[in-house]
């Protein structure tokens, strides 16, 4: 079983039961079965963090961060120098948007990265995506 790395989008698509929710609650449940967790960028977490507090303030997004990476079995992978300088080559690369550019270096060619926006990601070669869902027009 290849690991799963989540993009910000996939958690919030979860978090808001969105298009594609069944599809992030399957790739959770076959992690804890598994014990493999998935994995989602430190960045991505930052950004998840700042659109819960755009869509229902900072205290609703704290009480939804604090303590869902554990119950949920995300592993947080922190940005650190030499991964900072792999996203940054690749948003030059393919012209990803920089949290972006932090869940396709997290996933490489080993793991699958759960996201909806296949626009951006399909430019990286050999990035392995399992798709959501196009979000439907309101």
């Amino acid at each position: 079983m290849r690991q799963h790395v989540l993009d910000t989008n996939a958690l919030h698509r979860f978090i808001f039961h969105g298009e594609g929710e069944e599809i992030v609650t399957r790739v959770l449940k076959d992690s804890r079965d598994s014990r493999l967790p998935v994995l989602m960028s430190a960045i991505n977490w930052g950004e998840l963090y700042y659109t819960l507090v755009k869509r229902i303030g900072m205290v609703g997004a704290d009480g939804i961060v604090a303590n869902l990476a554990g119950q949920l079995g995300i592993e947080i992978v922190d940005a650190n120098r030499e991964r900072a300088i792999r996203a940054a080559a690749l948003k030059a690369k393919y012209c990803l948007p920089y949290g972006d550019a932090f869940a396709a270096e997290l996933a490489g060619t080993q793991h699958v990265l759960v996201t909806a926006d296949l626009k951006d990601f399909k430019r990286v070669p050999k990035l392995r995506l399992l798709k959501l869902p196009p979000r439907r027009p309101n």
